[in-house]
């Protein structure tokens, strides 16, 4: 019973039943299957993995031949550059002061219109827009606003260029240079931007033809103005109403016989320089037409009567040497002796 080895019968190999052998063939088969279609799975997804990257590497690669072929050919340089709005400014001075060049990269552009204004101005503040705009491919073209200059503000016994916005430029100059007027005794900013304010509604031909404007207050004027003409005539104005009457001035210039002076301070009338109290002719031109002229001496001088007409709505008035009288269409005149 103790110290025997057990030992295992042999087992003989049952036969299955016709039921038995079908399940397990069915198994089989089953499994078969089954393999065959994880592996056409697999081969599947390998052939679609391989189609994407064969589509993306070709996708890349065209990608960087059309980039590299652009940036190699014309069409990504600046070939054209067009300049519309300078006046005081040539077109090569516009474009350098832009930084725009032929033959620059067109990608700053390539996305539509570009504002340069504020650089610009920094740089030159007589250009107050600086507008940049792409034309096609490779054609630019810049429109620029320019920041007028209106004169030059005298100041310490130098000369310094002001523009239409009131910005004066730093830099300096012991003479007046170009045909620009001098403003001088401005000595608050508020008077000489009032000033500016009316300057630059007058009519370029008026503009060009003054000389110098100061500012020469008096007791019963606090904004007279004193003008010097480049025709040799004076002005007094004030501030307030400057422009307003200011614009006819090449009318009542032309209706003068000699140089002298237009008072606009008020209403509107000249006289000569010389011999101002001996005799004075006043025209008067009204909106209306009248019909009115008288000639009067005064210590028993005698008077004639003519016609006058009117259509400008101010005086003129001239003097000569002599006491004799003589009248026309368009004057009434008074002497005295």
């Amino acid at each position: 019973m103790f110290g025997k080895k057990k030992t295992k019968t042999p087992q003989t190999e049952r036969k299955l039943t016709p039921w038995e052998k079908a399940q397990r063939v069915q198994k089989n088969s089953g499994n078969q299957n089954q393999k065959k279609t994880e592996k056409a799975q697999h081969h599947s997804f390998k052939f679609l993995n391989s189609r994407k990257k064969r589509i993306f590497v070709f996708g890349g690669t065209l990608i960087v031949l059309i980039v590299g072929g652009y940036l190699v050919s014309p069409l990504s340089k600046v070939e054209t550059i067009k300049v519309s709005g300078n006046t005081h400014f040539s077109t090569a001075q516009i474009k350098e002061i832009g930084n725009i060049h032929k033959n620059d990269w067109i990608f700053p552009y390539l996305m539509g219109n570009r504002d340069k204004s504020k650089q610009v101005y920094k740089k030159q503040p007589k250009l107050l827009s600086y507008q940049v705009h792409r034309h096609g491919f490779n054609t630019l073209k810049i429109t620029v606003k320019e920041n007028m200059v209106a004169g030059l503000v005298f100041r310490n016994q130098k000369y310094y260029t002001i523009l239409d916005n009131g910005k004066v430029i730093k830099k300096s100059a012991t003479q007046p240079s170009g045909d620009y007027p001098v403003f001088k005794n401005f000595h608050k900013t508020s008077v000489l931007n009032a000033l500016l304010t009316q300057f630059k509604q007058l009519p370029p031909v008026v503009r060009s033809g003054i000389s110098e404007i100061d500012y020469a207050p008096s007791k019963d004027n606090p904004n007279r103005l004193h003008l010097y003409m480049n025709d040799g005539n004076e002005v007094y104005a004030i501030l307030p109403t400057f422009a307003a009457k200011m614009k006819y001035y090449p009318q009542m210039a032309a209706d003068m016989k000699q140089s002298g002076v237009i008072d606009l301070e008020v209403g509107a009338y000249s006289y000569p320089f010389k011999n101002k109290s001996d005799e004075t002719v006043k025209n008067s031109y009204n909106n209306s037409s009248t019909s009115k002229n008288s000639v009067s001496t005064v210590n028993g001088s005698s008077s004639t009567s003519g016609s006058s007409s009117s259509n400008s709505g101010y005086e003129t008035s001239n003097s000569s040497s002599s006491g004799n009288t003589s009248s026309s269409s368009t004057s009434t005149v008074q002497a005295t002796n």
